[in-house]
């Protein structure tokens, strides 16, 4: 007479094994999945950022001129690119607010103008702004100028004007950078960079002007 013996000691033992299986593998998954990046891990992207904004309602085409100590011709809509500098949008005011997005005509009210500088050249940097068309009689426009260290964030300078007809120049405080890229001075210039033959109206914006809104250079740490 055979004895017959049932167990599902074998059948717990395969079901333990591949449970420990799939364990080991979820650990590991989960060891080779990049960790979230934090805001601090995030690598900058600019050394120097150099933005300009006027009236979002504004049809005004206003220029940004950049110019360094290595470079030829200035950073402007005719010349975007120039060694570590680059000018990430040329804004035509009221006209380039429009944009086709899938066949649908949408309006985006912002006029701005930002030059970024990707790399560290030591120098003296030269900055105007340059009325390049003011449709009709419209009143003055309002301008805001932000310089801005990004390595380590800093507001360098704030300023605010307005300019009043086409071909308007303003000619905006310049900056010195040394070899780490700190901004070492801001100073009133004189210098005159954008490449027009009309230089009749002329302005230059001083760094202890009234329109200044918030000035710092690299002694401010020292306060």
């Amino acid at each position: 007479m055979s004895t017959r013996y049932d167990s599902n000691l074998s059948f717990n033992d395969v079901l333990f094994n591949a449970l420990l299986g799939f364990v080991v593998l979820f650990v590991l998954a989960l060891l080779l999945i990049n960790p979230i990046t934090k805001k601090s891990d995030i690598p900058a992207k600019a050394e120097i950022l150099i933005i300009v904004e006027w009236d979002n309602e504004s049809p005004d085409d206003i220029d940004t001129w950049v110019q360094g100590p290595l470079m030829g011709a200035p950073i402007s809509f005719q010349n975007k690119h120039s060694g570590s500098m680059h000018l990430d949008r040329d804004d035509l005011g009221r006209t380039s607010d429009i944009m086709m997005i899938d066949g649908e005509k949408i309006v985006i009210k912002v006029n701005r103008e930002v030059v970024s500088m990707r790399g560290i050249a030591k120098g003296d940097y030269y900055i105007n702004i340059h009325v390049y068309n003011k449709p009709g009689n419209s009143e003055p426009t309002k301008y805001t100028i932000t310089l801005l260290d990004v390595n380590p964030y800093r507001e360098v300078y704030v300023m605010q004007g307005e300019v009043t007809a086409r071909g308007d120049i303003v000619r905006l405080p310049g900056f010195t950078l040394d070899e780490e890229g700190e901004v070492t001075d801001v100073w009133s210039s004189d210098k005159i960079i954008v490449g027009t033959r009309n230089r009749s109206n002329v302005v230059t914006q001083d760094v202890g002007s009234d329109t200044a809104v918030r000035q710092a250079t690299a002694q401010e740490d020292d306060i």
